[in-house]
């Protein structure tokens, strides 16, 4: 049995054979056939008529055969009347352009008078209306015999409908592809051992190539140099052998001279490299890199601009605080011992004046301590005196005082490596942190550890709080949070703020100790 496929392409080979053939090279295949019939058929055909070698040679046909004369059927083998599902009775009394459909009959009769005044060579095709109501391609052939001694027309026809639909959907699926490609804003390159076998029109865009100059060439016209080339076409290839996709980015050079930094993402075709077939996509990022570039050396410029007026304020801060304790705390002082030396010479009787002096007593002993809380809002003493540990639990122990929170310190920290700076912009973080739980957590207790080690310096604060929500640890108006994480960021160190279970949250803080800004 020949199967379907083969017996289609079965049925174009007879069909180009036979639009090919003389009228004697038709009876000349009736008559090599007849070798094949069985012997009662060959005695049948010995003598046959004409009109009998016709039909012979169309029942021997694997294509649809029918002769037409005076504007209607003559005979129709079997092939042709499955065609079209009518029955043999029904096409006899049928004209035969009446199966056409109407838009195709005038091009049809074209194409017919055509091939039979020899001027067209190759078959001609046409759709028709089935009984049922379905359209079918037919590609067809016509010559002119005589039959029963008058001119008569023999035609050869396949359906080729289901090759027609595949051609269709093929196209169908052909424009899908190129629009999808046209589609893609990043140019799209195929390639088959580093030649270009395709681009869409993006390529224009991205190197100033038309995609017609691209197809063929090598794909080093769009690097900058051989040796660059070489380098992202091994990288390329050699990746690709493991793994499905790559993605990098690299300098390219468009037709015009300009060099050009491209994103690109390399993919294999198939599931194996084997024939070192690839596509990539490549993307102009040039000007993103160049905003990129912009952007972080503005944030650098800030950082460096607010890090020189975090170091000015902490100096201005001392200054003022060494100011202040040294000249209003001596005056405040020596005001203190006149008004003892005053109180302690007045008579006995003066009581008066003994409750006024007492009156300014308690003032200016207040304004001692109101200068003590500012110097050291300002400057801790302990933080230039004893370092930062020292700081840290005397910050705590004045929180807990000051807010009624209980505050825990733990220090396994000596603070000899830590320097003057760092030391400063830990504890700030810290002062920050313990105003954020007075503020926003409602906590009842806090705990506070500061560790270091020969590469870096942890500061961790955790309360039991109502929490923090991400957006709150994000909003751009924290300025606390922005505060701590650009402290921290001076020093190449981080912030991790995270809530803690069962409630509260805690904010780690590590910096390198080797980081220097």
């Amino acid at each position: 049995m020949t199967p379907p496929g083969g017996r289609n392409h079965l049925k174009r080979s007879v069909l180009m054979t036979l639009e090919k053939m003389t009228k004697k090279e038709l009876i000349g295949l009736v008559q090599s056939l007849q070798a094949q019939r069985p012997e009662n058929d060959v005695r049948r055909i010995k003598g046959a008529s004409e009109e009998d070698l016709y039909k012979i040679l169309a029942h021997s046909s694997q294509v649809g055969f029918y002769i037409m004369q005076d504007g209607r059927f003559q005979f129709i083998n079997s092939h042709f009347r499955e065609y079209g599902g009518y029955t043999e009775d029904e096409l006899l009394q049928m004209s035969p352009t009446s199966i056409i459909v109407p838009e195709d009959r005038r091009k049809t009769a074209k194409n017919a008078v055509m091939m039979l005044k020899e001027q067209r060579f190759s078959p001609y095709e046409f759709r028709i209306a089935t009984k049922d109501g379905r359209i079918k391609w037919i590609m067809e052939t016509v010559m002119s015999i005589t039959y029963k001694g008058k001119r008569a027309i023999l035609g050869n026809s396949m359906d080729v409908t289901e090759r027609k639909e595949a051609g269709r959907r093929l196209e169908e699926l052909e424009a899908l592809e190129s629009s999808i490609l046209d589609a893609i804003p990043q140019a799209v390159v195929g390639l088959h051992e580093r030649r270009i076998n395709f681009a869409n029109h993006a390529a224009k865009l991205v190197f100033g190539w038309h995609r017609e100059e691209m197809t063929g060439k090598s794909i080093k016209m769009i690097y900058r140099n051989e040796e660059e080339a070489d380098k992202i076409g091994a990288l390329f290839y050699s990746t690709l052998e493991h793994q499905r996709t790559y993605e990098t980015e690299f300098p390219c050079l468009r037709k015009d001279g300009r060099e050009i930094i491209c994103r690109m993402k390399a993919s294999r075709i198939g599931e194996k490299l084997r024939e070192r077939r690839i596509v990539v996509t490549y993307e102009d990022i040039t000007a993103e890199k160049k905003a990129q570039e912009e952007l972080e050396r503005s944030r650098q410029e800030l950082r460096n601009l607010s890090a020189h007026l975090q170091f000015v304020r902490e100096e201005e801060s001392t200054r003022v605080a060494r100011k202040i304790h040294d000249e209003l705390g001596q005056s405040l002082t020596a005001l203190q011992m006149d008004l003892s030396w005053l109180a302690n010479r007045l008579p006995a009787n003066s009581k008066t004046i003994r409750e006024k002096i007492g009156g300014m007593t308690d003032i200016v002993d207040a304004t001692v301590e109101s200068v003590h809380s500012i110097t050291t809002e300002l400057r801790p003493s302990l933080l230039d005196d004893l370092g930062l540990p020292s700081a840290i639990e005397w910050q705590a122990a004045d929180f807990q005082k000051r807010s009624g929170i209980r505050c825990q310190a733990q220090i396994a920290c000596t603070g000899e490596l830590i320097e003057r700076d760092l030391a400063t912009a830990v504890f700030r973080i810290f002062q920050e942190t313990l105003t954020n739980i007075a503020r926003h957590a409602k906590a009842t207790q806090c705990r506070v550890t500061l560790s270091e080690n020969e590469k870096e310096i942890s500061l961790e604060v955790t309360d039991n709080g109502v929490g923090i929500m991400q957006w709150q640890v994000d909003d751009p108006r924290s300025f606390g949070m922005i505060g701590m994480r650009e402290r921290a960021h001076l020093w190449g160190g981080t912030v991790h703020v995270r809530n803690v279970k069962p409630s509260g949250t805690a904010v780690r803080v590590i910096i390198p100790l080797t980081q220097r800004r």
